[in-house]
């Protein structure tokens, strides 16, 4: 039995080991890259996957001599993670663990038409939000997507609007104007 281990957000050796439930032939290992909104915005990602690379040594150093494992990297969206490990590693089940782990996480994953279970703690509260920067970065919902950079706009030409009466307030009371 092969089986794919999805590791989003932190997870302890000791759950990356239940894993091992059924003593699977092999497992491959892929951490994902979890992202913060402020992050995405910026396009900063790098410290992200570094985390995710040590993630993977982490879940890697915890399987070690339990099973044959391998390891990989995967994007920020979990889904798209998923679809390029399948490509190299015929997995029968997925495994999904994790902090950042939301619980819609299981559904998206459906298309694979393979058994997916979770693992380990609960997801916590800032799941929801990975799982929203996810989806934006992912491009899976256009409207959402249009609805954000609308609501930036909005949300900048008001400021700007703001801060202009709040100049031309200093200039007035100055006498400048």
């Amino acid at each position: 039995m092969n089986r794919l281990l999805l590791v989003v957000g932190d997870a302890s050796p000791e759950t990356v080991r239940l894993v091992l439930d059924g003593r699977p032939a092999r497992v491959h290992v892929v951490a994902t890259t979890v992202v913060g909104p402020l992050a995405w915005l910026a396009n900063s990602e790098d410290d992200a996957h570094l985390q995710a690379e040590m993630r993977a040594m982490q879940a890697e150093r915890a399987l070690e001599g339990l099973t044959d494992v391998s390891t990989s990297v995967g994007d920020i969206d979990p889904v798209d993670a998923v679809s390029d490990a399948l490509a190299g590693f015929p997995a029968d089940e997925i495994v999904v663990t994790g902090a950042a782990a939301d619980d819609g996480l299981g559904l998206s994953l459906a298309p694979f038409r393979l058994p997916v279970y979770r693992v380990g703690p609960s997801p916590r509260r800032g799941a929801r939000i990975h799982r929203e920067v996810r989806e934006l970065a992912g491009g899976r919902n256009a409207g959402r997507l249009l609805a954000f950079i609308v609501g930036m706009n909005v949300a900048l030409m008001v400021a700007a609007i703001v801060l202009s009466l709040i100049a031309l307030l200093v200039l007035w009371a100055v006498g400048a104007f």
